[in-house]
């Protein structure tokens, strides 16, 4: 689990802070989630090996799988947070890890436009398989963040619609970025070695 250690803590500080509110067997089943959804997100960009210009449709299916992981962390968690809200917050925590990730959405776009030329667009699928994965993973940490931070606040996951995006904001600035990108590709490397992805 070293390869995880921003993660770890992440979930451990979450678990401090709600110690008397949430269990630890829940808190590990988020964790869980995020590890598994990061897979789901790499294995939905192999699409990118079937047609030119296919890394698009991975692209989305990468949010999807975002939106997916809030809902399921949400569950393991057994908190509910509405749904106009959430989805929010999803948008603008993707939208600041991406302005933040400059270097790694550059890569995003380039694995993008290779991907309609013809024979080429195989030579995208590695690139979008990680970038699926880190993004993922990158998300489902900052979200355990964010309600660690919401948390100590409140007493509560309650936020307001319109606080999504100043939230968000506030926990990307409050992290180093390039550590949790990383982490999150010694993470994906680790799950390749151990079969996870193929």
């Amino acid at each position: 689990m070293a390869y995880q250690h921003l993660l770890v803590m992440a979930l451990k500080e979450l678990e401090r802070a709600t110690k008397n509110y949430l269990k630890s067997e829940q808190i590990e089943a988020a964790g869980k989630t995020i590890g598994t959804c990061a897979i789901i997100a790499a294995g939905s960009s192999i699409v990118g090996t079937i047609f030119p210009g296919a890394s698009l449709v991975a692209n989305a299916a990468w949010v999807a799988a975002i939106w997916g992981m809030y809902i399921k962390i949400n569950k393991d968690l057994g908190i509910s947070i509405k749904e106009n809200a959430l989805k929010s917050l999803a948008s603008a925590l993707l939208t600041n890890i991406l302005a933040t990730a400059g270097a790694y959405l550059a890569a995003l776009i380039a694995a993008a436009a290779i991907s309609f030329i013809p024979g080429l667009h195989l030579l995208a699928t590695p690139v979008s398989v990680m970038l699926g994965y880190m993004t993922v993973y990158a998300a489902g940490l900052l979200y355990i963040k964010l309600l660690t931070k919401l948390f100590k606040a409140n007493g509560s996951f309650d936020f307001s619609e319109s606080g999504a995006r100043g939230l968000a904001a506030s926990v990307v600035g409050e992290v180093d970025m390039n550590d949790i990108l990383d982490e999150a590709r010694a993470s994906f490397k680790q799950d390749k070695k151990d079969g996870n992805i193929k």
